[in-house]
Order: C-alpha cells, then structure tokens, then sequence
C-alpha cells in the first residue's frame, strides 16, 4: 500500500499516520541514501520505542539505542566499537576457516537429506554465530538454541511491522502498556518487571559467561575483558551476545531459501554460474573466496535484491534535530522507515523487478546506476547499518557458490500425481523480515565426480570442526518435570 502511495502521488517520500503518530516512508534509493546516508550525523537515533526502546531490551541493547544526547551517543560509539569488534570487516576475514568448513558440511548434509535443506541452512547460520560468539559449534539441526533463537528473531520481526498486530499500537495508544497485567493480556511477551531464571537475557548472558570456559578464543570473552572498562551492564553483555544472532542466524537462512527458490523458479539464470565454475573451479574441489567468479557474485547480489530478508530496512531511524529535505519539514524524533522492498522494485532502477536477473550486477544493458558501491540496500544505512553485514556477505557468497557448483536444483515430483511441483515466489511469511513458506525441490548433484568431492571436503570438515563440539549447560526454559 506505501509502495503504491507514493507512485500514485509521484513521491519519493510518503507520511503515513497511525493515530497521533506519524512515519516517514522512503520508498526511493536515491532520496535514502541522501536522508539516511549522506545525513547519518543527523539521521542515527532511533526514534521513542515503547515496544523496543522500554518493554522489550530498553536501552541496554545497541540495535534500540537513542543517540540524542553526547552521553547517549557516546555508550552508542562504545558499544558498536565492541560490536565491530565481533563481526567488523577486518574480524570477518579470520573466520573464513570455519565458516567455510560449515558451508561444507551442509553441502555435505544435502547429500543424504536434501529434504531437510531448511534445516541445514538454520543450523549452519545458527552454527557460524555460535562459533564466532561462544566457540561452540551446532551440530545438530534440533539444537534448542537454534529453535529458541530462531523464535525470538522471528517474534521480533512480527512485532516490527507498522500497525500489524496489537502490540505495535502501544506505540501510539502507550497507556495500554500500564494497565495491570490481568487487564493486558497483550503484554504476555513482553519484559516483566520481575525477571526469572530462565528469562531470555539470562539465558544469552550465560552463553556468553559458559563460553568463558572455552579454550578457543570468541567473542564472549572479550565483552567480558571489555566489561569493566566500559561499565557494560549485564543486560548490555547479553544484548551483546544475543544481537550476534539477529545477526546473523535467522537472515542467513532465509536469504539461502530465497537463493534455492530462485534457483527453481529461474533455470535460465543456472547456466552461465556452471559455466564460470567449471572454467575457474572445476569437479575436484569446491568454490573458495578468492576465486574469481563475476557471474556468481552478481548472482548473490541479486540474491540480496529480489527478496531481502527485511523488507522495511530493520528498526526506523529519527533525526536527532529538527531538518529539512526537499522542502519537507522533519520535526526531530520523528519515525523514518526506508522501505527496502519499494526501492528494491522500483522498476526504474530494476526493470521487471519480480524476475530474477544477476545479469543486473553485471557491465551489461540491464544495469542501472544506483547510490552506493553494492548495487542495494539490504543491510540498512548509516550509522545504523546491519553490523553483521560483512559476516553475512561473506557466508551467501560461499553458500551460494557452493550450492551452485555442487547442485542442479530441481522441480520435486508429486507423487500421486508424477508432476512437477510449481513454486510460488511470492509465498512469503508475514513480518518484516520474511522468508519463503514451505515449497519442495530436489537437489541433484551435477556430476559423480563433483559427489565424491562433496563427501571428502565434508568429511574433512568435520574432523577441523570438532575441536568447538561441547554440549551447552544452560537451556532456555524450565527443566521439564
């Protein structure tokens, strides 16, 4: 509806109110990176959040902090230094190792259980966070902390669409969140007063504080060295820990699924990768970074832009000042939501924008000049971009290589009927960040040889990776009776 809005009044901006509140839509590339981008200065706060700014994390968390204040935005520069720490550009490069070897392993997996690829993907992000972050690997895709971790990202995402369910109205209506809780059935997910042993923050922060025991270095222990000299609270520690996850586990699953979707959905698009990597690679060993592979890399970028996992660009920003843009008055704190799926189909800089068409990131006639070096938007803007972006870049370019080296992606086959079995690729679930629902395919590998190596690298891989096998002490939740 905001997409057709602003076409409709030929608007790169639109307001649209809920109640007494009003949010500024950006639905153009151009006019967000010159707002959210160009004036990160100005554009870098979040705007009043009861829902995620008080009920929920608070201003313990990074991701909601308020930047209005120097003493604000300060603790904001101190705690996406430690984050950056974790998953900054520099970090990243020394987890190419074991990422990569996980990203083996699910190729591996496919082999044996190609049904189960969802399931592959969550436990490989999921994985790759939990090395990064506690030195512990997840081996099994029905380890509670990827259920559990999975759900809260996903419930956050819910909660996070403009006027969807009832707890987004307690932003405008915010006396709704001070009625007893038996008169506010609604308040059931959100942060009581009272915490239990096995509330979500406990449960990140003894992650983080188990991980102290590990041999191997992680990122849980440096927020703990860090700890003192930044006074880090332990709600700060477990926000800490727990954003590693939002992340990177749910978003990179979801962007793989689209990535198989569009593989099924558009064959046409498959030839040109396997040409590439059978020029560059070849059958005896998989695709690694430093190949260079143009094709499949404008591939993954087409990836990021047909279906971006958050819709609407994460949480809105606000302007920490009054500001004007193009004659538009913004008072400061107002809601300034970038709407990443508008921009991303906008069919002036990606014509037919439902088709899915690397040949976009390529020096070809579909290209069209966009803001920016990446060619999207998909990690946010500014100051208040993704931090995981580089671990997530750097994972779907490996999976995806790999995926299309290894696999022809193939319509499953109805058994009853012996047809094949279509895909819709607009069925997505609800929230702003989505993935795509249940669809079925099969995954074939592209030659006997390329198998075998399939089998070695992945038996290999195993064997580097069990140096961070260790059960987990704490669960998330009461100990069943």
């Amino acid at each position: 509806m905001i997409e057709q809005l602003s076409k409709d009044y030929d608007s790169p901006v639109i307001t649209f109110w809920i109640g007494r509140r009003p949010t500024i839509w950006i639905n153009d590339a151009w006019a967000a990176d010159e707002i959210l981008v160009k004036r990160s200065n100005v554009y870098n706060s979040r705007p009043a959040m009861l829902l995620f700014g008080e009920l929920m994390n608070g201003q313990e968390n990074l991701i909601h902090k308020y930047t209005y204040t120097n003493e604000q935005r300060e603790r904001f520069r101190n705690l996406r230094k430690i984050t950056h720490h974790g998953v900054g550009i520099q970090k990243v490069l020394s987890y190419q190792n074991f990422q990569d070897n996980e990203n083996k392993v699910v190729v591996y997996d496919l082999l044996s259980t190609p049904d189960q690829f969802v399931a592959h993907f969550e436990r490989y992000a999921a994985s790759v966070v939990s090395i990064v972050g506690f030195a512990r690997r997840i081996s099994d895709s029905q380890d509670p902390l990827i259920t559990e971790v999975i759900a809260h990202m996903q419930t956050a995402a819910h909660y996070a669409v403009v006027a969807k369910d009832f707890p987004r109205i307690l932003e405008t209506f915010p006396w709704l969140a001070r009625l007893p809780r038996w008169m506010s059935p609604w308040m059931k997910n959100f942060k009581s007063p009272h915490k239990t042993k096995y509330s979500r923050d406990n449960f990140f922060y003894a992650l983080a504080e188990e991980a102290q025991q590990s041999p191997e270095e992680n990122y849980a222990k440096f927020i703990f060295r860090e700890a003192p000299q930044y006074h880090l609270t332990d709600g700060e520690i477990s926000s800490l820990a727990s954003n590693l996850f939002g992340a990177g586990a749910d978003t990179s699953s979801s962007t793989l699924i689209t990535a198989v979707m569009a593989m099924r959905a558009f064959p046409e698009t498959l030839q040109p990768a396997w040409d590439e990597l059978d020029r560059v690679v070849g059958h005896t060993r998989s695709p690694a970074l430093e190949d260079e592979l143009p094709y499949v890399r404008a591939f993954v970028k087409e990836v990021f832009r047909w279906r971006s996992v958050a819709i609407v660009g994460g949480k809105p920003h606000a302007p920490i000042q009054d500001d004007y843009w193009n004659g538009y008055y913004i008072p400061k704190g107002t809601w300034i939501q970038g709407n990443v799926w508008a921009i991303h189909h906008n069919e002036r800089e990606f014509p037919d924008p439902d088709r899915f068409n690397p040949r976009r990131f390529l020096d070809t006639e579909d290209r069209r000049p966009f803001p920016g070096e990446k060619g999207y938007m998909t990690f946010g803007w500014g100051r208040r971009s993704c931090a995981g972006q580089a671990l997530a870049e750097q994972g779907t370019h490996l999976s995806v290589a790999r995926l299309l080296w290894a696999y022809r992606v193939q319509p499953a086959i109805d058994q009853k009927t012996g047809k094949e079995m279509p895909v819709d690729i607009f069925s997505y679930t609800n929230g702003s960040n989505w993935r795509p629902k249940p669809f079925k395919v099969r995954f074939i590998p592209r030659s006997e040889e390329i198998k075998q190596t399939i089998i070695r690298e992945g038996e290999e891989a195993l064997r580097d990776l069990a140096k961070y096998e260790r059960p987990a002490q704490y669960k998330l939740g009461p100990p069943k009776k």
